[in-house]
């Protein structure tokens, strides 16, 4: 229990840390988008790679990204019934902001340092099925309730997912692993020596975009939002935990994965939708506060 709180409480240490070095000028709120690029395509792609040995598909690995989608799904679904009344902007954010999980630049880095590469690999299972909807599917649904015109486009998702150098990674990495294929010893090397920054550097990018500014009238908003997210990833915990019939490490991935922050790419396609709506990163920013809390709660439980 105390290894966990040391390490947790270190992480946090690193989020601050961040926050505190932009406050005082040592970074930029910009400088967080060039940490973003580095983790994105640098750092986490070789942690990924690092801690692929010993990934195999089967049954459980393929239902883990069918609940990853799934999931996405629920909560957007949830969101749009919730604000049916609303305005067709407030259900279009909200179904983009109570969907989406932050698992590369967060709920990875977090539990890898108490979990082996199993977990690390259902989380990545997971995040397979969380990105078609998180880097395009859950945008054309959203943008389909402002102007009755969005559609799912298959082609520009496929293109979306593509260009995204983690998802290429994943692909690779489940290619490999259907055909039973192992990466090289001295690649993974490498890897590993890359992704050992991964952790510090996503969480230093975390603080120096964390921003908490909020008045009065915007709180309503933002409370909801986060509401009916944690409302519905509870109910979604439930039924992992103790209705499906996966392994025990695997429930506990995909638990933390429930209680991640909101995904950084939902704050791009929100400003898509409104771009004078401060909400939706309000929402972002507190979900990272909430996260930090909870999945720590979550490890006391699953580790300590």
């Amino acid at each position: 229990m105390l290894d966990v709180l040391i390490k947790s409480s270190g992480f946090v240490f690193i989020i601050i840390l961040g926050f505190i070095l932009k406050k005082v000028g040592f970074f930029k709120k910009e400088d967080g988008l060039f940490f973003s690029k580095v983790v994105m395509n640098i750092t986490l792609p070789a942690a990924l790679i690092a801690n692929s040995s010993g990934m195999e598909i089967n049954m459980i690995t393929i239902s883990i990204i069918l609940i990853g989608l799934c999931c996405g799904f629920f909560n957007i679904f949830l969101a749009k019934y919730v604000n049916r009344r609303q305005s067709p902007t407030t259900r279009a954010l909200s179904m983009i902001n109570c969907s989406g999980y932050n698992i590369g630049n967060f709920a990875i880095p977090f539990a890898a340092s108490f979990f082996d590469a199993t977990g690390m690999i259902y989380m990545c299972m997971f995040d397979i099925g969380n990105a078609f909807m998180g880097l395009g599917g859950t945008y054309a649904l959203a943008r389909n309730e402002v102007d009755g015109r969005g559609r799912l486009d298959i082609k520009n998702l496929c293109l979306v997912l593509v260009k995204s150098i983690p998802f290429d990674v994943y692909l690779l990495l489940f290619i490999l692993s259907l055909f039973n294929l192992t990466i090289p010893a001295p690649v993974t090397t490498i890897a590993s020596m890359i992704g050992g920054a991964n952790s510090f550097l996503a969480m230093l990018m975390i603080g120096i975009i964390l921003e908490i500014k909020i008045s009065r009238s915007q709180a309503k908003a933002v409370v909801k939002i986060l509401g009916v997210r944690y409302v519905g990833n509870i109910l979604l915990s439930i039924v992992v935990f103790f209705i499906l019939p996966l392994p025990l490490l695997a429930k506990q991935m995909v638990t933390l994965i429930l209680f991640c922050p909101i995904s950084t790419v939902s704050a791009v396609y929100s400003k898509m939708i409104d771009n004078d709506d401060p909400a939706p990163a309000l929402a972002n920013s507190i979900s990272i506060l909430v996260s930090i809390a909870t999945m720590t709660a979550l490890l006391l439980i699953f580790v300590g």
